[in-house]
């Protein structure tokens, strides 16, 4: 890179999401919750490599991934009008491909473009490629946990809003039932995240999230949940019985320990 400098790719993602903004602008809603979550997840993303200390181009890099992470999220919608993938379409694919069609990341030298765009594609994956470079996993990894911390965030605050107020493209249109998957459970347990499969319901997508903790990579990232108190919020929709109690219970001692890890 030339000139450490996102100024034209934020002018880029503006022009960008007005496009789709206008393309429905019936419902806007989704869309513009989408650009909020981009931005921010720059912002946290930017926060996490500042405590790893990475500085000049790397943190250009970094802060272009951040906010171009969700970039397919925006062509999905617009042609899909939903944000479940298995439905539509994989949206980090997606992104990567709308990256490489609009050549946005010029400025950028040909390896960190790749890193960018593979950064991007990565980002949703279950696990990640064991064949791939340290330098594309680590931004990879930051991207992902900066991720979290702004989805979490969305929901938490979608769930402070009456059911009439909800929009239900949050939720992925799951279905409100007082049940939830054991087997979803059964994941948080073995300290896993919770397989897409077994969620059928609201209420396992949020055990969903809490999942997620088992999943984050940096030491930065966990001191940043507690500090938030994301997991008793995280808590609050879900039913409160002894089985889940003992989940959220497991997976703050979890968090608790990881965020004592030096930096």
């Amino acid at each position: 890179m030339n000139s450490c400098s996102t100024r034209d790719i934020h002018s880029w993602f503006g022009q960008y999401t007005r496009q789709h903004l206008l393309r429905n602008r019936k419902d806007p809603y989704p869309v513009s919750m989408k650009i909020i979550h981009c931005q921010r997840v720059r912002r946290e993303a930017v926060l996490l490599g500042k405590a790893l200390n990475l500085e000049g181009p790397d943190l250009c890099v970094l802060e272009a991934a951040g906010l171009l992470h969700d970039i397919g999220r925006f062509q999905q919608y617009s042609r899909y009008k939903t944000f479940v993938d298995a439905i539509s379409a994989n949206h980090a694919e997606l992104g990567a491909q709308v990256l490489r069609d609009n050549v946005i990341l010029k400025k950028f030298s040909e390896e960190e473009e790749d890193r960018i765009i593979k950064a991007v594609s990565y980002h949703n994956r279950a696990t990640l490629p064991s064949n791939e470079s340290d330098d594309v996993l680590f931004l990879t990894r930051i991207i992902r946990d900066a991720d979290k911390l702004d989805i979490w965030r969305v929901f938490i605050d979608h769930n402070k809003l009456s059911k009439d107020e909800q929009n239900s493209t949050i939720d992925l249109d799951l279905p409100d039932t007082s049940v939830y998957s054991e087997k979803a459970l059964a994941d948080i347990m073995s300290q896993k995240i919770v397989d897409y499969r077994h969620v059928v319901n609201k209420n396992d997508f949020a055990l969903m999230r809490l999942g997620w903790v088992y999943d984050i990579n940096f030491t930065h990232t966990f001191k940043e949940i507690l500090k938030r108190n994301y997991l008793v919020s995280l808590k609050l929709p879900l039913p409160q019985n002894d089985k889940i109690k003992a989940a959220f219970k497991a997976a703050q001692s979890y968090v608790e320990k990881k965020a004592e890890v030096p930096l």
